[in-house]
Formats: structure tokens, C-alpha cells, sequence
């Protein structure tokens, strides 16, 4: 039996009852709503494209689009707009000329929602995939987001490397501006191109060049990745080595 001294402790008064309910995922606010979204739907690889693995890496997510009408909806902008897509598939099972491209594929809705596209210029340099052109069946008149096109350049096949097995010095750089130039002008509200490449790429080579000029000329802004660090001075490339070389150092 308690004594008095321990009835008016209050380390001794009993828990309230607890309610049983329900966690309302809709009550909170939409910016949190967004963020548990994103740890559930968005991928290590942010970059969507056809691919044999897509069943196994996406499929689980997809099915959150079918918890319910509301839940779908705002689950699907921020799967689509979490990821950037690239707009000609790169792999070799889905090259053949009947395979249309990923955004090809997508209703009208889920293109407005897609916010980055990656056109990846390489594949194909002798002989581009007959996927790849620019039409109205790609739909990009209906990406209303996409503000960043990311070019990615895999080689540049008008390097003296390249010499005895091109078509000639010229076509993969004509072929890659034309679709390039093709892509920026159904884009309604593109202004930035942003542009990485594989070490073996010449910042000043014939390819790049014409990229450049192209996106100069559509009047977009001009930006780099981070795997070649073409933006950087020569003062951030030399800190950026110092500090590579501390890190090193420091293991």
C-alpha cells in the first residue's frame, strides 16, 4: 500500500492511458510531406533510362503511386522531378529502331512533373541508333519544368585516335549538334545546358566546340559537371588537390 509521502510524488503517478490511432500522414506539412517522399522514392542513381534492371529497382517505389489518388499524385512529382531522365536509351537491348524512348513512354502528366533531362552523346558514334531523332512523338513540348539539360560526352570521335574507323572526321559532330540544337528548341522553358564528359574528351575539341556554339547560340546558359570540374580556375583546381592530397595524407 502507498504511503502519503509517495502519493504526492509525482514520479509515482500513473501514465495516462494512451489512444490507439491512426498516424495522418496528410497532417503534416506539405514540405515534410515532400522530404519522407523523397528518402522513399528517390534512387542512388538519379539518372533514369531504359534499362533490363528497372523491375527490380523501381517497381516497390512505383507501387506507392497506388496507396491512393492523393497519395499517388504527389508521390509522382516528386519521384519524376527527383530524378533526372535521359532522353535516348543507351543500352545496347534497347537500340532497335521499333524501341521508343523512355519519355517517349510517358503520359502527358508525368512529363509536366520532370524537371532535369540528360542527352548522352557516344553511343553509337559510327552508326547512331535509329531512336535517335527528334520528333513530336518524344513529347518534350510537354516538359513545362525542365529547366537544366544535362550533356554528358562520352568520346569525340574526330580525335586522330578515331582515324580509319569513322565515317569521317565531321559526322558524329554534325550528328551531335543537330540533335542537341533539335532538343533545346522543343524544350518551352530551358535555360541552362550543363556539360560533363569522360576524361578522354576535349574541352577544345571539335565536338565540344560545336556543342558550345549551338547552346550559345539557343541563348541558354552554359554550366559544368562535376566529373571534369571545367568551371574551375586554376586557383580551385589547385585547392582542391591540396585538399585531396591532406585527405590522403590524413588516412
Amino acid at each position: 500500500m502507498s504511503t502519503p509521502e509517495e502519493l504526492s510524488d509525482p514520479l509515482h503517478e500513473s501514465a495516462p492511458a494512451v489512444k490507439n490511432c491512426l498516424f495522418q500522414f496528410f497532417d503534416l506539412p506539405s514540405e515534410l510531406r515532400s522530404k519522407i517522399l523523397s528518402y522513399l522514392l528517390c534512387t542512388d542513381t538519379r539518372t533514369i533510362d531504359l534499362d533490363p534492371t528497372n523491375h527490380r529497382t523501381s517497381t516497390a517505389r512505383l507501387n506507392l503511386f497506388l496507396v491512393s489518388k492523393r497519395f499517388g499524385y504527389e508521390a509522382y512529382h516528386v519521384f519524376y522531378a527527383g530524378h533526372t531522365f535521359r532522353i535516348f536509351q543507351t543500352h545496347g537491348r534497347f537500340l532497335g529502331k521499333r524501341t521508343e524512348p523512355l519519355i517517349a513512354r510517358l503520359p502527358t502528366y508525368y512529363r509536366h512533373a520532370l524537371t532535369s533531362l540528360e542527352l548522352r552523346l557516344g553511343p553509337g558514334w559510327s552508326d547512331p541508333p535509329k531512336p535517335w531523332y527528334v520528333s513530336d512523338r518524344l513529347g518534350l513540348e510537354d516538359c513545362s519544368s525542365v529547366r537544366t539539360l544535362r550533356v554528358f560526352v562520352e568520346v569525340d570521335p574526330s580525335s586522330p585516335i578515331f582515324k580509319g574507323f569513322r565515317l569521317n572526321r565531321h559526322f558524329f559532330t554534325d550528328f551531335s549538334g543537330a540533335l542537341l540544337q533539335g532538343v533545346m528548341e522543343r524544350l518551352p522553358v530551358l535555360d541552362t545546358v550543363e556539360f560533363d564528359a569522360y576524361p578522354s574528351v576535349d574541352r577544345d575539341g571539335a565536338l565540344m566546340t560545336r556543342l558550345l556554339e549551338a547552346t550559345k547560340k539557343a541563348g541558354m546558359r552554359i554550366a559544368w559537371g562535376s566529373q571534369r570540374e571545367w568551371g574551375d580556375s586554376l586557383a580551385d583546381k589547385l585547392e582542391k588537390a591540396r585538399l585531396k592530397a591532406r585527405k590522403a595524407k590524413d588516412l
